[in-house]
């Protein structure tokens, strides 16, 4: 049964993707993203949820996903307008705020969700009237410290913060009166945001939605962390700085957010559609990676210090 959601993932094309973000070498990354877009689509509509693409270039979107061999998606086309200068890393992520300002307006519908497109439903979500958010403090805090996530949020948000929360920009959704909150509180920080590009440990949606809730909270937004619940979770298969779940509790959830596995996903297109099987393809993936990681690092140590060559192998 359809729930009273619309989900949407985003897909702006420009010479912004042409270099692509954790994409395997010589990959083109506008069909991938398109592939993994299928995928998506293809695990909400599973689970009975209406799943539609944002883009710049619907023409060109609908064309290329027809010439892949993709499932029909529905396109749909909103209005973006540039917020940083074209040079600024992560460019195309900042028209993610456009979408947060479309679901504000309500142009998309009164209960709505915006889900990365290298990311898979395993089962129903429960989402309540609060702004459903993903907080990954705790995988940020190892790789930049707790001091500097907060003293970057502080400048962007123009308010103390006592506890830094941070939120991962895989998943937003909720009523559009809360996403109404939320765009008060992005219009008060992108200013100081794009003032201080240059000084920013992070660059990108994240910076300035984390910023943005801190200050909407202080003004009756409320907030539902669906990591806490088990809902989603953001899994690596390469190195991290912080500990991970493990690939169990991972497959568990109802989210499975994928970052560096878009290669994987959209390679999934046309096949078989069971989440069972897509864990089982996944993790023979994973462990293929992972001893071509362990070996590649024994190679690297031993041309260092090739006399610990009989040690190593």
């Amino acid at each position: 049964m359809q729930s009273r959601y619309r989900f949407y993932g985003l897909l702006y094309l420009d010479a912004a993707t042409s270099g692509g973000v954790n994409l395997s070498r010589g990959a083109n990354p506008v069909d991938t993203y398109l592939r993994c877009a299928a995928t998506c689509h293809a695990s909400f509509a599973r689970q009975g949820e209406a799943f539609a693409l944002i883009t710049n270039d619907p023409n060109l979107v609908r064309g290329r996903l027809a010439e892949l061999g993709c499932a029909p998606i529905e396109v749909v086309e909103i209005p973006f307008r540039p917020v940083v200068p074209r040079n600024t890393r992560f460019y195309a992520a900042h028209f993610k705020l456009d979408v947060l300002d479309a679901f504000a307006r309500g142009d998309l519908g009164s209960h709505v969700g915006l889900v990365d497109i290298d990311c898979v439903l395993q089962r129903p979500l429960v989402l309540s009237d609060a702004l459903s958010v993903y907080e990954i403090s705790e995988q940020v805090y190892p790789a930049h410290g707790m001091d500097r996530v907060r003293r970057d949020l502080e400048e962007v948000a123009g308010i103390a913060i006592e506890v830094p929360r941070w939120f991962g920009g895989e998943f937003i959704a909720g009523p559009r009166e809360q996403f109404g909150l939320l765009k008060t509180g992005i219009d008060a920080c992108l200013p100081r945001y794009v003032a201080r590009l240059d000084a920013l440990h992070h660059l990108g949606d994240e910076m300035v939605v984390s910023a943005a809730i801190h200050r909407a909270m202080r003004e009756g937004l409320t907030v539902d962390d669906l990591g806490e619940s088990a809902q989603i979770v953001r899994w690596w298969s390469s190195k991290t700085y912080h500990r991970q779940v493990s690939l169990t509790d991972a497959a568990a959830c109802a989210i499975l957010h994928l970052p560096s596995d878009k290669s994987f996903l959209a390679d999934r297109v046309g096949k078989a559609a069971d989440m069972t099987q897509f864990l089982r393809d996944y993790e023979t993936m994973f462990r293929r990676k992972r001893r071509t990681l362990q070996a590649s690092r024994v190679l690297d140590r031993v041309l260092r210090r090739p006399d610990r060559l009989v040690a190593e192998i």
